[in-house]
C-alpha cells in the first residue's frame, strides 16, 4: 500500500484529484442555486456523473495513461508549478465565495405575517 501510495505521488494523481474535486464541488453548489430552478433529479444526475467521472480522472491523471517503464523511479513527472497550482485553487474559491454572496443577495428575507390589532 506504500509503494502505491508513493507511485500515485509520483504521477502526481493527487494534484488531479484536488483539482477535480473542486470544480465538482463548485459545479454542485451552482445547481444548487435557487435562481437557476434546478430539479432534484438533475442534481442526483450530476453528482453521479462527477463521481464516475472522478473515478475516471483519478484513472488518467494527469497525463494521460502513458507507459512509464522506462522511467527510473526517482523521475518525476512534469507537472503544474506550486504557483500556478495555488493560483488556480485561490481563483476557484474567490469564484465559490462570489457564487455564495450572489446566492444570499438573491433570498429575499421571510416576511412576516401582518400584525392584527385588536380593540377592546
Amino acid at each position: 500500500m506504500k509503494n502505491f501510495l508513493a507511485e500515485l505521488k509520483r504521477r502526481n494523481v493527487h494534484k488531479g484529484a484536488i483539482v477535480y474535486a473542486v470544480i465538482a464541488w463548485l459545479l454542485i453548489q451552482v445547481a444548487f442555486i435557487p435562481v437557476f430552478e434546478v430539479p432534484s433529479w438533475a442534481i442526483k444526475t450530476l453528482i453521479v456523473l462527477l463521481v464516475l467521472g472522478f473515478v475516471a480522472v483519478v484513472f488518467i491523471s494527469p497525463e494521460g495513461m502513458k507507459r512509464t517503464a522506462e522511467l527510473s523511479p526517482n523521475e518525476v513527472l512534469p507537472t503544474w508549478s506550486r504557483k500556478k497550482f495555488a493560483i488556480f485553487i485561490i481563483a476557484t474559491a474567490l469564484l465559490a465565495a462570489g457564487l455564495l454572496v450572489f446566492d444570499l443577495l438573491q433570498r429575499k428575507p421571510p416576511t412576516l405575517p401582518p400584525a392584527t390589532t385588536t380593540d377592546h
